[in-house]
């Protein structure tokens, strides 16, 4: 769906990285029975906490102290949807393949005329399913273009062959709970040489990077193995589907940053102490009608 070349010669480059620098062994997530990585309490986090707009993190107060209900803003849904929308579409891409759909023009006649996918899932969240559908079909496009590439290479590639060779590991299950983060953790995308992605379709925050560092410390803890590389990649959908992929090395500086927010945001959870407003509340944070009731 993104381009794979990019991917690959990024990664060359943030190996050099991390054969330069290293990454400390007390910082991994399997290490995460003493400190820093061990939770400092009974407190466990999901990685959107990590996200916070709130200057004071007092979102994570009203969250898990007070119990309120996050009120999602038109960004947030469309988020939302573009992430229901890549995992249907490639859950079922994968299913026709293995049911015999095995060329490129197959998918393409079965799956390109029919938007069912991209219209339920806008249907149930309450958002216009255009810039939906135009997603859905511009995988679908991709999907069909690569398992063509992969059978001019490989004549006699099977059902097997082709979904291992060209679709990632979608929306993989991870239980954070060793690393202070919840048991129920859903990461985006896992591949088998250390690197894992996530799908963002707003704008471009730090706080990306301590989210996926999350991950990587949550899947190190889950699986006893090293997670080096971590990729955002943007998505954005006007008159046509644009990937920009952002690759960084989870570094001891980003590892740290992670275990350090980690712990600011479960000692307000524990203690139960509301953190109060800050001078000035961001419009896009979800919890906005919750701290300034009765504003315009």
């Amino acid at each position: 769906m993104f381009p794979t070349a990019d991917v690959d010669r990024k990664i060359r480059a943030l190996r050099k990285i991390i054969e330069d620098t290293g990454i400390s062994e007390e910082l991994r997530g399997y290490s995460w029975e003493k400190p820093p990585v061990e939770p400092i309490n009974d407190v466990r986090l999901s990685v959107s906490d990590l996200n916070s707009f709130c200057p004071t993190r007092r979102d994570a107060f009203l969250k898990y102290v007070l119990k309120e209900k996050v009120q999602p803003n038109k960004y947030m849904l469309k988020g939302l949807a573009f992430h229901k929308v890549i995992r249907e579409t490639i859950t079922t891409l994968k299913r026709a393949i293995y049911s015999g759909c095995d060329s490129g023009e197959k998918i393409v006649e079965e799956y390109f005329p029919n938007t069912e996918i991209p219209e339920k899932i806008c249907k149930r969240i309450g958002i216009d399913p255009a810039e939906c559908v135009k997603l859905y079909r511009y995988i679908v496009l991709q999907i069909s273009a690569r398992v063509d590439e992969v059978l001019s290479k490989y004549s006699d590639a099977d059902a097997e062959d082709i979904v291992g060779l060209i679709l990632p590991f979608v929306e993989r299950k991870v239980d954070g709970s060793l690393v202070g983060l919840s048991s129920r953790l859903s990461l985006d995308v896992f591949t088998p040489y250390s690197v894992i992605m996530d799908f963002k379709s707003g704008y471009e925050r730090d706080e990306h990077l301590l989210s996926l560092t999350g991950y990587a410390l949550a899947l190190e803890a889950d699986e006893e193995t090293d997670v080096n590389f971590g990729f955002l990649i943007y998505l954005k959908v006007d008159k046509h589907v644009r990937f920009r992929l952002k690759g960084f090395a989870i570094s001891d500086e980003l590892r740290r940053e992670f275990i350090e927010i980690r712990d600011e945001i479960a000692e307000i959870v524990d203690s139960g102490v509301d953190p109060g407003k800050p001078k000035g509340c961001p419009r896009y944070c979800p919890y906005y009608g919750v701290c300034n009731e009765g504003c315009g």
